[in-house]
């Protein structure tokens, strides 16, 4: 009986065996499937990020006005198209992003989000980057420079004018 239990013992190790093999075989296969597509896709992205990188250059070229001609033609129009509120800058420069978003908080007692403010910024200035996530960042810019107050609530984060009655930050 030991001779057929060890027989029968040989046979099971054997589709055992045959069974990992196979097991092996297919996750090997899937392994390199798995890998060429993540190849692929990674080789998607670094297009996509080069683009991302060139685009980002072309729309500053366009914001800063590349050709000299086109700059006094856009500032000559923002200029008739501009709001008597608007502050800022000297007749020939246009106002830094930061000194904009400063009269924008300046201008509103209530604390703002930055997509409200950003939405502000693109009706009175058409012409300047007005992304959520430019205007977030100058608006972080204000609040290092304690020139703006950051204020959370819930999930929100709103902005105030530092010198307006926003709670003045602990020295």
């Amino acid at each position: 009986m030991s001779g057929s239990a060890a027989t029968e013992f040989t046979s099971v190790q054997s589709q055992y065996e045959v069974q990992v093999a196979g097991d092996l075989e297919r996750n090997e296969a899937e392994r390199k499937r798995i890998r060429a597509e993540i190849d692929t896709l990674q080789g998607q992205l670094e297009t996509l990020e080069r683009d991302h990188v060139l685009l980002l250059g072309v729309r500053r070229v366009f914001a800063e006005g590349a050709r000299p001609g086109a700059v006094r033609g856009a500032k000559a129009a923002a200029k008739k198209s501009a709001k008597p509120s608007a502050k800022g800058g000297t007749a020939g420069k246009q106002p830094s992003l930061a000194q904009l978003l400063g009269t924008l908080l300046a201008a509103h007692g209530e604390p703002r989000s930055a997509a409200e403010i950003s939405a502000e910024l693109a009706a009175d200035h058409p012409r300047r980057n007005s992304n959520v996530n430019v205007v977030r960042n100058a608006l972080e810019l204000l609040v290092a420079k304690s020139q703006a107050h950051r204020s959370k609530q819930n999930n929100s984060v709103f902005y105030t004018h530092a010198g307006r009655d926003a709670a003045p930050a602990s020295d």
